[in-house]
């Protein structure tokens, strides 16, 4: 068993505790260590205000634990049909108090990688259920971002949502094993002044912080 699985294996028994029905896990989905340090910074770092741009299993685990620990996650979705199941999935589990699903569809942005035309999300669907909001959690696992044509579709996140931020805040992007994935972090790290931890292992994410915080 390779460092990645086993990373995976352990965290598994970790989300236990919140494993309370059988999940549709894929591919597409963030790794479960990836899901555990994002819970862990919820807790460690009392995190309330959390927004994900690609709904799945993670906002189903968050949502969970938000139901215990209080704060709400607005999930972004951009596929339909998606964004209905997991609305089901959450009426089942009275989940609704905590977790909001915002539909909105890929559009094209001019704040894309230069000379690429990437989709992103249509900026007014957001605003018009978050944009009062002080975030203090950024979960970024879309726009799909799994092939070269669109590598950088991600970058969009931190022009859009920096104004938004609190001034204590935690960002997680998935996925930085991949080429685009790692110069968006370069992009954002000199846009924000602020450094990311690269998780490759464990999780496959990028985590950077506002401040200095206790590890997850």
């Amino acid at each position: 068993m390779n460092d990645q699985l086993w990373q995976d294996v352990l965290a598994l028994q970790v989300l236990a505790p919140l494993s309370s029905s059988y999940l549709p896990w894929n591919m597409a989905a963030m790794r479960p260590s990836g899901v555990v340090a994002v819970l862990n910074e919820i807790i460690i770092n009392r995190r309330r205000c959390i927004v994900e741009l690609g709904a799945g299993i993670s906002s189903i685990y968050i949502g969970r634990l938000l139901r215990q620990r209080g704060g709400h996650i607005w999930t972004v979705e951009h596929d339909e049909q998606w964004a209905d199941a997991l609305d089901r999935e959450f009426a089942n589990e009275s989940l609704e108090d905590v977790v909001t699903v915002v539909r909105a569809p890929l559009v094209p942005t001019t704040s894309t990688w230069p000379d690429e035309e990437n989709g992103w999300y249509e900026s007014e669907a957001i605003r018009r259920t978050i944009t009062d909001r002080k975030i203090d959690l950024l979960v970024i696992d879309g726009p799909p971002a799994n092939d070269v044509a669109r590598q950088h579709s991600r970058y969009p996140a931190i022009p859009f949502f920096s104004p938004l931020l609190a001034d204590d805040y935690t960002i997680v992007l998935d996925d930085v094993n991949r080429p685009g994935e790692q110069e968006i972090i370069k992009r954002w790290e000199r846009d924000l002044g602020i450094s990311f931890e690269h998780h490759v292992l464990a999780g496959g994410i990028g985590i950077g912080r506002s401040r200095p915080s206790f590890a997850v």
